[in-house]
């Protein structure tokens, strides 16, 4: 762009005129935008950037951060080459992606597909997709699942007919032995009667052997008084089944429990606050005690083991047959629970305790400042430690009996089917 001189009287002086280029129009064709040779860097100038020579020193561009428009020209085609590879880049993995979507959808669906003979013949073969595949699976355990559910209803039913020949069979006999009953006590009436009508010398004579006859007939009423009250006469079959689906039959299913723990943890409290409903003042276990308690139609054999340092190493003489175990951790004592999850993790490995259900009572939640159940699952690693282990631990406090039916009521959800268990 040229400089404009303006001619002034000769009492003035040259000065230069201000020449603010405007940007091409959009009709202007590219090879005829002037070369302004510079192009303005501020933000607010980039609607309309290129500048001439004269705008960088005076005008709206003045002090304005500029470059040689050749040099800006250049980095932005560069700026525009890297845009285009990246573009090709997206757009090919975009239709790579969408190739594999496609395939994934064919091997999902599944289909047809031509394959050659060792003949060279082409012809058709049916591929089964993931789908199919998934469908069969599920058919093959549902199967194997139904084959054995029969057997175990054969098993079941064996059990029951079981029941059945012996209950009826001991019927039976009660049956013949109240006949016999009957006749033996029917003829020593009637010897009573004869003797009545006798004479006196007779009666007299046959004193001995009415008191024999008196004596086995009163030895005969407390045996069948005994029998009687012992024996509840119903036809009823009680069934209950397990959550392996065995069947139990009787009002009660007996299950055996190990409880353990450290010394003065309250196992021995608790064991006689379920039994007898009451508290009572603890006093060190030295061997074991052993109660029954019945719940709903369950009856705990509940084993409970000293816990002192010299008597766990006989923690594991009870283990055989044991169905649950409960262990009991005393909150109060910080300083003691890693030694308590010392012992657990012992238990946690004994081969005869591996299918054994595991109810953690956290003892003590009353008293102030105990470790709640949420921090002890924390600071003992229950989640790791007990890890493909059917397990749940319950806040409790043995004096009180608070969250003690709750861990029973655990441990006869995990016993017995759902549905069955006697909620009376």
């Amino acid at each position: 762009m040229r400089m404009r001189l303006t001619l002034l009287p000769c009492t003035a002086r040259f000065v230069p005129h201000t020449c603010v280029p405007s940007a091409p129009s959009s009709h202007t064709p590219p090879g005829h935008w002037p070369n302004t040779g510079f192009v303005c860097l501020e933000d607010g100038c980039q609607p309309g950037p290129l500048m001439c020579c004269v705008c960088k020193e005076y005008g709206k561009h003045q002090g304005h951060k500029h470059t040689v428009l050749e040099a800006e020209a250049n980095q932005i085609r560069a700026s525009i080459l890297d845009m285009a590879h990246c573009i090709r880049t997206f757009t090919e993995e975009v239709s790579e992606y969408s190739r594999k979507l496609v395939g994934i959808v064919q091997q999902i669906e599944g289909g047809e597909q031509i394959v050659e003979d060792s003949m060279g013949m082409a012809h058709t073969e049916h591929v089964p997709g993931a789908a199919e595949s998934a469908r069969s699976c599920v058919r093959a355990y549902f199967a194997d699942l139904h084959e054995t559910l029969c057997r175990q209803e054969e098993m079941a039913l064996s059990v029951v007919d079981a029941h059945v020949r012996e209950r009826l069979i001991w019927l039976r006999q009660q049956q013949e032995d109240m006949t016999i009953l009957l006749s033996q006590v029917s003829t020593a009436c009637l010897h009573c009667e004869k003797t009545l009508q006798q004479d006196d010398c007779r009666v007299v004579l046959a004193k001995q052997e009415i008191n024999r006859l008196l004596e086995t007939l009163q030895k005969q009423q407390q045996q069948f008084t005994e029998l009687a009250d012992h024996i509840q006469l119903d036809a009823g079959i009680p069934v209950t089944f397990t959550k392996d689906n065995r069947v139990h039959i009787g009002p009660k299913m007996e299950i055996r429990v190990v409880t353990l723990g450290l010394d003065g943890a309250g196992k021995t409290t608790i064991l006689f606050k379920l039994k007898q409903d009451e508290f009572m003042q603890p006093i060190p276990t030295i061997g074991f005690n052993v109660e029954t308690v019945e719940y709903k139609n369950l009856k705990f054999t509940i084993w409970d083991v000293g816990g002192k340092h010299k008597l766990r190493p006989l923690w594991k003489h009870y283990y055989l047959n044991t169905q649950a175990v409960v262990f009991v951790i005393d909150s109060c004592h910080r300083d003691r629970l890693m030694e308590s999850h010392s012992e657990l993790a012992k238990l946690l490995t004994e081969k005869e305790l591996r299918d054994a259900l595991l109810l953690i009572f956290a003892n003590k939640q009353d008293v102030p400042g105990a470790v709640s159940v949420e921090e002890m699952t924390e600071l003992l690693s229950l989640h790791k430690l007990c890890c493909g282990r059917s397990w749940h631990i319950q806040g409790c406090d043995a004096r009180s009996g608070m969250g003690l039916h709750e861990g029973l009521d655990w441990l006869s959800r995990q016993l017995v089917a759902a549905g069955v268990l006697d909620v009376a």
